[in-house]
């Protein structure tokens, strides 16, 4: 934990350290639904989740923390805050490939502006309650990470009060990829924030996923250009390959994000073996060289323009699979484009052949 130093009391010995005062509001709810009828299991459950939390505001800066709500029943959880405001949206979470999400942060109107309230299924966090348990670390990051959510949201509110609630304007596909950019920026903050509450064990689930969601990425992105020669939307190829791309990207940048906080530097192909040799290892430096750009000039933002970094680097991921993206800020200027290959057609190089046969008789 940060402690301010303190000046030798002059008996020659150095007194404790004074804790830094945490930034946890003083008015900060903690709701804790559907535990069962163990009074001493739930009060230590809660005491332990009222000392991470506390303990977190002094590494992070949490005053726009409302409250922390966890339940055994997530959806129920979830459906107990009350936002503030009508969406169809907020409370909704990953349910799909096998992820199923366990924890989020709702931005919650009120009087005195835009607050966070995080909600946390609390069966990935009843380890809590074992403070000598081996998993109890790991357990302790994943109310940590979501806390640090609540200091990146500040950040941005910091330089532009009214984006994270306001409706989107201006170039659509401008607008999905700085939105995404901003995901994957949020996952990189919140990771470096809370990897001094960590232990090996989330490194190794951090690479683990990275091992997981990168080798074939780029096959899968291409397999959505091949069918857009088909469809012809391309709105619907922007959208697919983006998520092909920017799903391990975003893994990615859980882990970058992890070790820069832990000021580690170790190869990819040293914790993520499987990836060694994918096509697109050859956007990472881009990426991490972007998400650091992003985090040393955090302070100093003024709008959304300022991810464009991270959107550049993930232009130049989507153009290992195939995809050029000529962004525009202007109405629908944007252009996609597939150049026409053999790793893009469907049926590959006998495409190939036939297109170039069209083109040297002048029809293409």
């Amino acid at each position: 934990m940060n402690t301010s130093a303190q000046p030798d009391a002059g008996d020659g010995k150095t007194p404790e350290p004074t804790l830094l005062p945490s930034t946890v509001p003083a008015t900060t709810t903690m709701n804790l639904l559907g535990l069962g009828s163990d009074h001493e299991w739930n009060e230590r459950f809660a005491d332990t989740l009222r000392h991470v939390i506390v303990e977190c505001g002094r590494l992070m800066d949490l005053r726009l923390l409302e409250g922390v709500t966890i339940g055994f029943d997530y959806d129920d959880a979830l459906n107990s805050v009350d936002l503030g405001y009508e969406s169809s949206i907020a409370k909704g979470y990953t349910n799909e490939d096998g992820l199923v999400g366990v924890g989020k942060l709702l931005r919650v109107r009120r009087d005195d502006g835009i607050k966070a309230h995080i909600v946390i299924n609390a069966g990935v966090l009843h380890i809590l309650a074992e403070r000598e348990h081996p998993l109890f670390i790991s357990t302790a990051n994943i109310l940590a990470h979501e806390l640090a959510h609540v200091n990146v949201m500040l950040w941005l509110i910091e330089h532009n009060p009214s984006i994270l609630l306001e409706r989107a304007e201006g170039d659509w596909a401008t607008y999905v990829m700085r939105d995404t950019a901003h995901t994957i920026w949020e996952e990189y903050a919140a990771c470096r924030l809370s990897a001094l509450i960590s232990d090996d064990q989330v490194t190794e689930s951090y690479a683990k996923n990275v091992g997981i969601s990168l080798p074939g990425a780029v096959l899968r992105a291409r397999e959505c250009i091949k069918a857009y020669r088909t469809h012809g939307d391309r709105g619907r190829l922007l959208t697919e390959t983006l998520i092909a791309i920017a799903k391990p990207i975003k893994m990615l940048a859980y882990l970058l994000g992890h070790l820069d906080g832990l000021d580690k530097e170790t190869e990819l192909k040293t914790l993520a073996p499987t990836c060694d040799g994918d096509e697109l290892c050859a956007a990472i430096p881009a990426v991490h060289e972007a998400l650091r750009t992003a985090w040393e000039t955090r302070h100093n933002w003024n709008g959304m323009h300022d991810l464009d970094g991270i959107v550049g680097a993930l232009q130049h991921a989507m153009e290992i699979a195939g995809i050029q993206l000529q962004l525009s800020e202007e109405g629908d200027g944007s252009m996609i484009h597939a150049p026409f290959t053999a790793a893009t057609m469907p049926n590959g190089e006998a495409d190939m052949e036939i297109i170039r046969f069209r083109r040297n008789l002048g029809l293409e």
